[in-house]
């Protein structure tokens, strides 16, 4: 059986202390930003798709999975663009708004009928073949700010999340490390997806070249087509990763966010 994702998925209340931390090296057969947006097809991001391209492969990334929200390039128009770059490996996902919160989709040709229901938009992919990963799933419920605004305080532990949100239930995955996130909500996501057992995936959530490569998914395999990509997702082939300051892709860990650059929290 492949590497499920969730190797050395945080544990909740061990956190190290600053410095005391071994960082382990992540996989690194191919490493894909799997989370990431660009302009005129996503009209809140600022990123030019090309300048991504020079950027990911600048940072050591060997692939990029482009996901515009609730849209796809046509396949003539991903043709010309992958042509371009015929050494770089350009997926063409999409970042769906569902009823049970942002997925991110590999494999949906086009925008389909009816899936912003996440129950229709799993069945579409598993009739295509594809994946499907939860994003972010815990943004923001862990702010104050948000508690107050909606007068409701997510107190859920890991456990009770993975038991009672059906979100879990659907997706084949799930996005621990969020370049967008704070620590705390990656590392949430982690733990649930160990007490799962399902992989975690990792990608920045860039809407600009800020941000570009803190968190990636590495790859057992050496990837370079669409068709491959999906073989090792559904295989599990994969973990999150992020980049130190010394430029070093690490496995997503209990405290490696910090140890990685430096900060408290």
């Amino acid at each position: 059986m492949g590497v499920t994702g969730t190797r050395g998925a945080p544990q909740r209340g061990d956190r190290p202390e600053e410095g005391s931390l071994e960082l382990h090296d992540g996989l690194q057969g191919s490493i894909i930003e799997m989370h990431v947006h660009t302009n005129p097809a996503s009209s809140d991001s600022m990123l030019d798709p090309h300048e991504l391209i020079t950027l990911a492969q600048d940072m050591g990334l060997t692939g990029v999975n482009m996901t515009e929200h609730d849209k796809v390039l046509e396949s003539h128009q991903q043709k010309a663009f992958r042509e371009q770059y015929p050494d770089f490996f350009i997926n063409f996902g999409m970042e769906v708004s569902t009823d049970m919160g942002h997925m991110i989709a590999v494999g949906l040709p086009t925008y389909l009928q009816g899936i912003r229901k996440a129950a229709k938009l799993r069945e579409e992919l598993d009739r295509l073949g594809g994946y499907l990963i939860v994003a972010h799933p815990f943004r923001r419920l862990f702010d104050p700010v948000t508690a107050m605004r909606t007068g409701e305080k997510f107190e859920l532990t890991p456990e009770q999340a993975a038991e009672t949100m059906p979100v879990f239930k659907l997706v084949h995955a799930i996005e621990i490390g969020n370049g967008a996130n704070t620590p705390q909500e990656n590392y949430f996501a982690a733990e649930v997806a160990q007490i799962l057992g399902i992989p975690g995936t990792g990608g920045s959530d860039a809407h600009s070249t800020s941000g570009i490569a803190t968190f990636a998914t590495g790859f057992e395999k050496h990837v370079t087509t669409p068709e491959e990509f999906l073989e090792e997702l559904h295989g599990g082939r994969f973990e999150a990763i992020h980049r130190t300051r010394e430029k070093r892709w690490v496995r997503l860990e209990q405290g490696s966010i910090e140890e990685a650059t430096g900060s408290p929290d």
